[in-house]
This record gives C-alpha cells, structure tokens and sequence, in this order.
C-alpha cells in the first residue's frame, strides 16, 4: 500500500447525512409541509375558493415533476452544492416574495418557481446522496434523514399557523423565507457533496465490508442503467404505484381544512396536522431500520395497514384527541411512499443509475400529486366535504401496496448476488 494515500475521513458520510437531515428538517418541514396552513388565510384574502388557492401547489407540482426530468443528470454533472445552494436560495426568495402579493395569480407564477426550487434538493437530494454515501445501514439513514422532515413540519406547523393568526400570512411567509436561507445555505455549501472522492480519502460508510483481500470493489458502478431498468415489470409496477398513491399523499395538504370543516379552529385542525407529521417522522425512521432487517413484503403490508387505520380514523372520527390519533397513524403510512419507495428502487435496480431512475419515477408521482391536489379542492367545492377524496385514498393504499410487493419480487437487480459475482472477478 502507498504511504501517500490520503488519510481516509471516516466522519464525511456523517457530515453528509446531518446536511440531509437540515435539509429535510427546515427545507422538507417549512416550504412543504406548511403549505395548506394558508388556504384559508388567502381564500379570505382574495375572495377565492378552495380549489383556485390550491392550484398554485398543482403548479408547484406539475414544475417539480418536469425538472425531474433531468434533476438526477444534473446532480451528477453539476457540483451538487452549487445546485442545491442555488435552488434553496430561489425557494426562500419566493416566499419573501410572496409576502408582498397582492393577487391570486401572482403564486401560481411563484409557485412554478418554487416547483423547479424546492424539488432537487428538498425531494432528490437526501434519498440520492445517502445512497452514494452509505453502503451499510441505507435504510437506517435514509429513514431518519427524511423522517425528521416529520418532526421539522410537527413543529413548524402550529408555529407558522400561529403567526397567521396573530400577525397575518404575509408575516408568516416572510419568516418562513428568512429562516429557509439562514439554515439551510451554510450546510449546502459545506455539506452535501454528490459522491465520496476515494482520491481525497473519502468512501462511503460500510465500504470496507465490499473489499476483497487488498481488491476494492466499486459498488457504484452495479446495478441496471436506464434504458434497461425502463423495461423492467419492476420499473412499470413501481411508476404505477407512486402514480395511484399521490391520491392520498396529497390529502395531507388538506388536513387542517379538513378539520376546520367539522367546527376545529385552524391552530386545533394545524394539532392535527402536527400529528400527522409526527406520525410521518416515526414512520420514516421505522421503516428505514426494518427495511434493514425484515423482508420487505412484510414491512410494506405493515405499513400499509397501519395508513389504512389513519385514514379511516380521519374520516370517521371528528373529536380532536381521536383525530389526533388518526393523523398519527396517518402519517406513519406515509413511510411507505416516502422512504419505503426510493429504498425499493434502490435495491430493485441498484446504485449505478439509482440518481435518474429516481427523478423519473418521483417525476410521474409528482404530476400525479399536482392532478391530484386540485382535485381534493375540487372535490371539495362541489361535495362540501373530504369524504370522497378520503375513501378512494384508502382503496388505493391496498393497490399500491400489492404493486410495490409484486415489483420486488421480480425485481431485476440482486445485491448480494452481484456484489458475490463481482468479488469472483476481482479475486480472480
């Protein structure tokens, strides 16, 4: 061995994985999940209806899912700090923008804005870096660094909901613009770079577990390219499923108008929410580690009854302690889109074009969440109520999960296989 190889910096995973964790934290818990805290605020505002203040979300969506296109090429060729950096500065610049509307039309312009800002380092960033990051352990980090947006969003949300109340939305998105640059810049500057450099002695946690006897094998490199895994029933199985499961993902935008609609003042329906985002932080972090050690089918199927529980409980139940609960249980489903997906991709087609696959599948489950947003309101106006919007997502809960199942089952790409087969070429 060389005496000039670099000394190995065995902290720079970790140092990545708390740049993810202020991302999904402060990124994930302030510009996403406090987004229908202000339909009422600007309903009343502009004189609009539900479904017309929540367009701008659809917007949002539909630019998110086009930059995710070519989001994951990007992320590859660019430095990563660069392009994470500039597109959080252009989402807390929208919403101190915001702050100054005076029409409806002016946040359906901000928000296509904020679609193309907000999705490479808030939605792509985490999943894909702590893949490259973390041979051992994915689902563990993976679980928390996206989990703690939950926690990020329980606690921002009667927060931001009461700065509405006391000081108005315009206060409330001026803050909330302030507070994305402040914490989030210095970390995606410093942090979040794309791959470890083995030259400057960084390797992923866990990279020696993939060493043969003096041979290192590169793991990155494995797995399907795109063109490849497109063909795949896994690939078709997975897109369907993250396309149908939007239905209910997008439900949680309209929780506290839920809640409001029974009689809840918007701080109880915004504790129903925070709730929610509870549940969704411990579900993520849960099904990241039992990921780690039970068979997926299993996990899927466990999460998946548990989202059904919410759900119904929401539906059903109008006290606020009961609704509460639900939320919670709500929310821990949630794991199984948010976290149990990209862990599935990741392992159904392997690290070597996991960044694009990733962005193409989230990009079809991201036009699907923007349809989907404005049909709830939609749905809304013409019924009076949720209840619709509610029962077709607890149907669609059992569909994607048996697609999810059935894609990994069949899934082209076998870690331990293909790491055993290239270990028998390096020794040999």
């Amino acid at each position: 061995m060389s005496t000039n190889a670099p000394k190995t910096k065995a902290w720079r995973p970790w140092f990545v994985f708390a740049g993810c964790c202020v991302l999904s934290f402060i990124g994930f818990g302030l510009i996403v999940n406090t987004q229908g805290l202000y339909f009422n605020a600007l309903s009343a505002e502009f004189g609009v209806g539900r479904s017309q203040v929540s367009l701008p979300l659809s917007i949002e969506q539909i630019t998110a899912a086009i930059t995710m296109l070519f989001a994951g090429a990007l992320l590859k060729k660019i430095d990563s700090r660069i392009v994470i950096s500039v597109c959080i500065a252009l989402a807390g610049g929208v919403f101190i923008l915001g702050s100054t509307f005076t029409a409806i039309w002016q946040f359906d312009v901000a928000f296509a804005v904020l679609g193309v800002a907000y999705v490479i380092p808030i939605a792509l960033t985490p999943p894909v870096l702590l893949s490259n990051w973390f041979n051992k352990k994915l689902g563990t980090v993976m679980g928390i660094g996206m989990g703690i947006s939950g926690i990020g969003g329980a606690i921002f949300n009667p927060v931001v909901s009461n700065l509405i109340t006391a000081q108005g939305w315009r206060t409330a998105y001026l803050i909330t613009g302030i507070a994305v640059l402040v914490c989030i810049l210095p970390f995606s500057i410093f942090a979040l770079k794309f791959a470890p450099d083995p030259a400057k002695g960084e390797l992923p946690y866990g990279y020696e577990e993939h060493a043969g006897q003096g041979t290192a094998v590169n793991t990155a490199a494995q797995g399907l390219d795109v063109k490849k895994a497109f063909m795949t029933r896994a690939f078709i199985f997975i897109s369907i499923a993250i396309i149908i499961q939007q239905f209910s993902n997008s439900l949680l935008q309209h929780i506290s108008a839920h809640e409001v609609q029974y009689g809840f003042t918007l701080s109880q329906g915004a504790l129903v929410m925070t709730g929610t985002l509870l549940g969704a932080a411990t579900g993520k972090m849960l099904i990241g580690i039992l990921l780690d050690h039970l068979k997926p089918a299993v996990v899927v199927s466990l999460f998946t009854c548990i989202g059904i529980l919410g759900w119904g409980g929401l539906l059903i139940s109008h006290m606020q302690a009961l609704s509460i609960v639900a939320g919670l249980f709500a929310g821990i489903g949630q794991g199984f889109v948010l976290v149990g997906i990209p862990w599935i991709i990741r392992n159904s087609f392997g690290p070597k074009d996991y960044s694009t696959i990733l962005s193409i599948i989230s990009m079809f489950g991201s036009f699907a969440n923007a349809a989907f947003t404005t049909l709830h309101g939609t749905l809304f106006d013409s019924t009076g109520s949720y209840v619709v919007s509610i029962s077709g997502g607890i149907v669609i809960y059992v569909i994607a999960a048996a697609l999810v199942i059935a894609a990994y089952a069949g899934r082209p790409f076998h870690e331990s296989k293909e790491l055993a087969e290239t270990k028998v070429a390096a020794a040999a």
